[in-house]
């Protein structure tokens, strides 16, 4: 029975492998829109495997971007910590993109952070305000 689990995953795999030159990256953007305060945010994104370092983004510069593809072995699972205010007080963590139990391909998460909380649009769609800051 391991024997067949065995081979049923290397053909997987072998698919996955020939099939991943046609699977576009997903990507994740997060955005400063503190429009009332234009304040500097602070990004701090990481999975598992990657920790992509802190970057500062001034009131509508352009969007901190980050691309990758699913892994097939373990979800996909980014975090990301944002901080805002004068003494960056202000500060959020959340799932910025998580897999779902199939790999995706070419999905756009675009996060933007506003003064009252942190919105989030897939795909294009409409911006949903998905947290609210919490503070020291």
């Amino acid at each position: 029975m391991k024997l067949v689990f065995i081979f049923l995953y290397l053909i997987f795999s072998l698919h996955v492998e020939l099939n991943e030159a046609e699977c576009h990256k997903n990507i994740v953007d997060v955005k400063n829109n503190l429009t009332l305060s234009r304040s500097i945010l602070k990004v701090h994104c990481q999975s598992r495997d990657d920790d992509l370092g802190e970057h500062f983004l001034r009131f509508q510069d352009v969007a901190y971007t980050f691309s990758f593809h699913d892994s097939f072995v373990v979800l996909t699972r980014f975090k990301c910590i944002l901080w805002k205010g004068a003494n960056l007080e202000y500060h959020k963590t959340f799932v910025a993109y998580e897999a779902d139990a199939f790999p995706e391909c070419g999905v756009l998460y675009s996060w933007e952070a506003r003064d009252d909380g942190i919105y989030l649009s897939k795909n294009g769609g409409l911006m949903k305000l998905m947290y609210l800051w919490d503070i020291d």
